[in-house]
């Protein structure tokens, strides 16, 4: 029992250790998830804002191209607007050429005939004014009337010349504006080529960072596995130690619970061994007193039989002493020698009064001879109120209960 015990504490001592394993692998494989529930939060953290980032890059991209477009339309209306000036100072300077020349021959004109002409200001169209200026530049010297057409045809010029100026104030003006807008644009886009820079420069860290979260997000997870692998077989083998122990455990309780049924077998044996032992132990004490009463009651018959044997003894020897005496004067008297006899008596060393009552008769003195040979013998035999019987030779005598007493 005390084997079994040990082994039950021993058995229970490991499962409580390897519980405490099991806790602890439990623990840590709950640390683990929540290691992995944070990367894959950072994780997708981190692509979302690579994806917002992406998304803005491709909106700025989109902006940018917009704002190409712009620029180079702008461009293209530049080139055209400088086109349209050139074209414009060219008609100018052409004009201005035709008017000094012009205005030189009306000098001339003037310095040679001054004749007034003929009012033909009138609502002509412009294309017959031009007509005429060609007809005016070819006949200008046979005709005079032609010379005042001329002169209204430079005053229209001159209109039309302040008209152009108006309108190359307004292209310069264009222009100017034009050119602020192209700067404008020209610094808008190289902050936006600063800023896609930037974005480019912040997407890559951000793509590297994003690289190395998922190499560590990746070596983590093979980690991870690798350690649910691992508690995964340890789990395994607990419980498979565990279900081992679980066996050992109702295998011993088996062996417990059989033990404890031979125990109570054994003590309802001991108990009715002990029961039987009592019965015995008080029968053998119910004998033994019984014998020890025996005993006492046959050691007090043995005293009073040797006591008895004692009287009888002493009370023999006085009458053998007696009848000695009694029968040695007739010997003497009927023996022809009795003189010789009394010699050899007193020779021998026998007195005259007879043996001493303390020694025993001798052989030739010894009285009657019984009719059996041998030693006294004693027949013990209950009469009333311890009353003996005592035969000596055939013959009993009777002994009262008085001479008991008075012993």
């Amino acid at each position: 029992m005390g084997d079994v015990s040990k082994r039950i504490k021993s058995l229970e001592e490991e499962s409580k250790s390897l519980i405490s394993q099991v806790a602890e692998a439990k623990t840590t494989l709950r640390l683990f998830q929540v290691n992995e529930e944070d990367l894959k939060v950072a994780v997708k953290e981190a692509l979302n804002e690579n994806h917002q980032l992406q998304e803005s890059q491709k909106h700025l991209l989109q902006e940018a191209e917009v704002w190409k477009e712009k620029v180079s339309d702008l461009k293209k209306q530049k080139i055209t607007i400088e086109d349209s000036k050139g074209q414009a100072e060219q008609v100018l300077s052409d004009k201005e050429n035709h008017i000094k020349s012009l205005t030189e021959r009306l000098l001339k004109i003037k310095d040679q005939s001054p004749v007034p002409g003929e009012d033909l200001t009138g609502d002509g169209n412009l294309e017959l004014e031009r007509k005429s200026e060609s007809e005016i530049g070819a006949h200008l010297g046979n005709q005079p009337k032609e010379a005042l057409k001329e002169l209204v045809y430079a005053a229209e010029l001159n209109a039309s010349l302040e008209t152009l100026q108006g309108e190359r104030h307004q292209i310069y003006t264009l222009l100017s504006e034009v050119d602020k807008t192209k700067e404008d644009l020209i610094e808008c886009v190289k902050n936006l080529q600063m800023e896609k820079e930037s974005l480019q420069s912040e997407n890559t860290q951000l793509e590297n960072e994003n690289q190395k979260l998922q190499e560590k997000f990746k070596v983590t997870m093979e980690q991870h596995q690798g350690n649910t692998v691992k508690l995964h077989r340890k789990l395994i083998v607990e419980e498979k130690c565990r279900l081992e122990e679980e066996e050992r455990f109702s295998e011993v309780e088996r062996k417990i619970n059989r033990a404890a049924k031979e125990l109570e077998t054994y003590r309802n044996r001991a108990k009715d061994l002990e029961e039987e032992l009592d019965t015995i132990v008080h029968y053998y004490e119910r004998r033994s007193i019984a014998y020890e009463k025996k005993a006492r009651d046959n050691a007090l018959a043995a005293w009073r039989a040797e006591k008895n044997l004692k009287y009888f003894k002493t009370v023999n020897a006085h009458k053998r002493q007696k009848l000695t005496e009694m029968e040695f004067p007739f010997k003497l008297l009927e023996g022809p020698y009795a003189p010789d006899l009394l010699n050899t008596a007193f020779a021998r060393g026998q007195s005259p009064y007879g043996p001493s009552p303390l020694s025993g008769p001798s052989s030739e003195m010894r009285a009657f001879p019984s009719e059996k040979k041998g030693p006294l013998r004693l027949t013990k035999e209950r009469l009333g109120l311890g009353r003996y019987v005592a035969t000596a030779g055939g013959k009993s005598m009777k002994w009262a209960e008085k001479e008991e007493e008075k012993a």
